[in-house]
């Protein structure tokens, strides 16, 4: 390996600082570190062009890309350059948290969580939605960065993860907890949004509600310039499915 004793130290600081403490053997000069609560591999480096981190977990270098400049990786790793040591560790916490939240992670998490949460029908009906919008919300404070997507209000009790197509709608766990059918709100836009006054465009813009009056648009803030951080291809077929089962045009 030919990394500098100081440059791996750092780079193994940040792996282990981003929750990706099992180190694995090194590929070539690539340090690779497995998570040990998310289902993703780590490669770090650093070269004349500067530091890269690496991630063998698809999903989540998909939505990195958007913001990442993508440089060499080794084998079933895809690699985004970083400019600093901050950098690495950024892009650590975030494949680290989409890995945990992004499909389908939720849904082992869900069904491992039932295994302890029997009981009669009906009482266990209550507790798999229970256990699941749990498991639900803790992936869309991952997925949205534990802010409101609107908003970007980052105040924890204020927030609620919204389903798009609703839990009794779904036709499987899958959907039920896919992080794509689902937006981290405010709670005032959460409800609006529950109940059809307010939507989104496939762009993220908001749509709002003949039904909902002025002067309530006004006192919760509620405004046409609001639109969503954004908008993957995923959540926009789900919020059409949302206009049209609300009456939008």
């Amino acid at each position: 390996m030919s990394l500098p004793f100081a440059i791996r130290t750092q780079l193994e600081k940040a792996a282990v600082d981003s929750g990706f403490s099992i180190r694995l053997p090194d590929v070539e000069d690539w340090m690779i570190f497995r998570a040990h609560a998310a289902p993703a591999h780590l490669a770090l480096t650093h070269t004349e062009h500067g530091f890269a981190v690496g991630t063998d977990h698809g999903s989540a270098a998909e939505h990195v890309k958007d913001k990442a400049t993508q440089t060499i990786s080794p084998d079933g790793f895809t690699a985004f350059l970083a400019a600093d040591m901050k950098a690495v560790f950024r892009l650590g916490q975030r494949i680290w948290a989409l890995a945990k939240s992004l499909p389908d992670e939720p849904l082992h998490e869900f069904e491992k969580a039932l295994k302890s949460e029997l009981g009669a029908t009906e009482v266990e009906n209550l507790r798999r939605e229970r256990v699941g919008q749990e498991i639900f919300r803790k992936a869309l404070l991952s997925y949205w960065g534990n802010a409101c997507a609107v908003t970007g209000v980052t105040h924890k009790s204020l927030l609620r993860a919204s389903h798009v197509v609703p839990w009794s709608k779904c036709t499987s766990d899958n959907e039920r907890l896919n992080v794509h059918n689902g937006i981290l709100l405010a709670a005032h836009l959460d409800a609006a949004f529950d109940v059809g006054l307010i939507s989104f465009q496939d762009d993220g813009q908001i749509q709002i509600s003949h039904k909902l009056e002025v002067q309530d648009c006004v006192a919760m803030g509620i405004g046409s310039g609001m639109r969503l951080l954004k908008v993957r291809p995923e959540l926009a077929a789900r919020l059409a499915w949302h206009r049209k089962e609300h009456g939008f045009q």
